[in-house]
């Protein structure tokens, strides 16, 4: 694998609260994964975010908390730079927009669009609150949105994204008072001229091969034409505008906020103690890639890299602009600012981080909405983190452990054995380009796929007959599996770097993780540990509990379920707590090599599976699912199959 140098930002988060499981899985947890991934197959990179620590939230709460909007955002950093540890982001560094770096590159900028007349001045209108005597600037202004008759606050929609001015919102109300006392007068302010970059914008976006969630909405929001945008701000709290009439202004956050990316990279270098690194990754080629969530991508695909542009400088602008969409619960949209959402303390109260990155990780979305239930976490690590990864490793080192003391040598292999070794071959290919992409949620289904496939040579190879018969065979066959469990702990590792740690241990594996050795067999005639047992079930009595303590249907006054029923006891409430019935559909039918009457069924219910089904000597399915019909596959449902999990 050839070397390159890879910048890798997500959306910084605003630290007026505390981030939710949506914020985590929208950008800073899917760029940690891909962080990962780079570090172990041995690119250089390193991974920028911050705090974003300017706007009028901020004056609101301090004033209400009798602090300064300084005190404040310094306190949520910290906070927030907890529950980022606690859910073992890996941040080369973590930094902040309110610093002095922050300020030196921002004014730069500032500067630079001034001389070279990207700054237009403009009176506008703005609302103005006749009960508390102030303009209302950012999010002081909230009502209905003109396009969703969602939660608009300011010049933004929560819930659809779409932007607007104040003038738009209906019903508006003062947040400060939660009084509509709204009336609108004229003020000047500083504004980017962005119409001016539109042609530059649209050729630059159209070259880029981003997803279409990403590409689509940005090529949409040129396509509605661009308009000037305001980046000064009536407020006391941020950036005070460097330029003469507007002291008593400061910088919009908008503004200063992406260029925090540049601001906090240079405050990595004087922390290290290399003034000049960050110019590295910001001002020489460099890859540039960016996590962030749908609402971002504007900010991120247009009028930051307008900014930069409209420098003239010569600035790294975004090479991959990753955006996901929205992580929901019930079909809301989780959002701190409205009290929904399952917070990050109670996420880690009910399991270990490594359940939650899997799961988040596993529901990631990439392209749509997903929707985040607890019999979908249930599903998601009984069925697949225990029964699928968890099994295959505790298994097959117990079973070489009790038996042979230490991973065997290898004999002589045969044809099922290379089978095995293509097969992993072939995976680990097919993860490593999902991660060259950022399709990390495909790379994690690899990862899987390959302990299925580990799993099953085990299963056909019955080590456990062998070694009763040929303990040379079954050494091979445990030498192999062993080295498969090596192997998905590698690919493993971005995702869930607490339980491949776990896994290297059990292997007394003692060096250091690198991607492309997880193709190779590394280990034989080496000592192992007894392993325990890595990911714990989610009972039914246990999920009842959950939902009882944390459904949003709950009133906040019930406490946790009682139950006295065992994991898996038929209850009045739930005759049957093991049924999970779910539609498939039915990707391909094959003939049973070895028996008449059966197909080999491969279905999709959420994720691959094959299943047989004696149905044979009654219906004529290949024909149905397989066979080309005017050059078209004919995929028709002539049945009903239920099918138990």
């Amino acid at each position: 694998m050839i070397e390159i140098k890879v910048l890798v930002t997500s959306a910084l988060p605003y630290v007026h609260d505390m981030p939710h499981l949506g914020n985590i899985v929208g950008s800073v947890l899917p760029a940690d994964v891909y962080h990962r991934y780079l570090k172990l197959a041995g690119h250089d990179t390193i991974y920028i975010c911050g705090s974003d620590s300017h706007g009028t939230m901020f004056e609101i709460t301090a004033e209400k908390l009798g602090i300064t909007p300084e005190q404040l955002v310094f306190k949520n950093h910290e906070l927030i730079q907890e529950i980022f540890r606690k859910f073992n982001i890996e941040f080369t560094f973590y930094g902040i927009t309110h610093s002095e770096e922050n300020k030196e590159i921002t004014y730069h900028i500032f500067n630079k669009l001034d001389e070279n007349g990207h700054l237009i001045e403009e009176e506008m209108e703005l609302p103005y609150c006749s009960n508390c005597n102030k303009f209302l600037a950012d999010r002081w202004i909230e009502g209905k949105c003109p396009h969703c008759e969602g939660l608009a606050r300011g010049d933004q929609c929560d819930d659809c994204g779409e932007l607007m001015t104040p003038q738009e919102i209906i019903k508006p109300k003062c947040v400060h008072c939660g009084k509509g006392n709204i009336e609108f007068r004229k003020t000047r302010h500083l504004f980017l001229d962005l119409p001016k970059f539109e042609p530059w914008l649209k050729e630059w976006i159209s070259g880029k091969s981003w997803s279409p969630l990403v590409k689509n909405f940005s090529l949409g929001w040129l396509k509605e034409g661009l308009k000037p945008r305001t980046i000064t701000r009536d407020a006391t709290w941020g950036f005070p505008v460097p330029k003469k009439g507007y002291e008593e202004k400061v910088i919009y956050v908008w503004f200063d906020a992406p260029i925090g990316y540049i601001g906090i990279t240079k405050e990595w270098s004087n922390k290290i103690g290399k003034p000049d690194e960050w110019k590295k990754w910001w001002l020489e080629d460099c890859k540039y890639v960016q996590f962030m969530g749908k609402d971002n991508v504007p900010f991120h695909s247009i009028t930051f890299p307008a900014t930069l542009k409209g420098t003239e400088g010569s600035w790294n602008l975004v090479d991959n602009l990753v955006g996901s969409a929205w992580l929901i619960s019930k079909d809301v949209k989780f959002s701190k600012s409205r009290g929904r959402g399952l917070t990050t303390e109670d996420a880690l109260e009910i399991r270990p981080v490594d359940y939650w990155r899997y799961v988040l990780m596993s529901l990631y979305p990439e392209s749509d909405d997903s929707t985040f239930t607890w019999e979908e976490f249930r599903r998601r690590v009984n069925n697949e983190l225990s029964d699928i990864i968890g099994n295959f490793v505790h298994r097959v080192l117990s079973f070489t452990k009790l038996n042979y003391g230490k991973i065997p040598g290898s004999g002589e292999l045969k044809k099922e054995d290379r089978e095995i070794l293509e097969k992993l071959e072939k995976i680990h290919g097919e993860v490593t380009e999902n991660f060259e992409r950022a399709r990390l949620r495909e790379a994690l289904k690899g990862v899987i796929h390959l302990a299925k496939e580990s799993n099953a040579y085990f299963n056909n190879q019955e080590p456990w007959h062998l070694v009763k018969k040929d303990r040379g065979r079954a050494a091979t066959v445990l030498n192999l599996c062993c080295n498969l469990v090596r192997s998905t702990a590698i690919l493993l590792n971005p995702f869930l770097p607490e339980s491949s740690g776990k896994i290297w241990k059990f292997l007394k594996d003692d060096s250091e993780m690198e991607w492309d050795s997880a193709r190779e067999i590394k280990l034989s005639d080496h000592e192992i540990e007894k392993p325990i047992v890595l990911f714990k079930k989610v009972t039914q009595p246990e999920l009842k509990e959950i939902k009882s303590k944390y459904s949003k249907e709950t009133s906040e006054k019930e406490g946790p379920a009682e139950s006295k029923e065992t994991p898996g006891e038929p209850s009045e409430e739930d005759p049957f707590p093991n049924l999970d019935l779910r539609v498939a559909e039915i990707k391909e039918v094959k003939d049973h090599p070895n028996a008449d009457k059966l197909y080999v069924f491969k279905i999709d219910c959420g994720e691959e599976r094959q299943i047989v089904a004696g149905i044979k000597e009654w219906y004529n399915l290949t024909f149905v699912f397989n066979e080309p019909f005017d050059g078209l596959i004919i995929r028709v449902c002539v049945m009903s199959i239920y099918i138990f999990f």
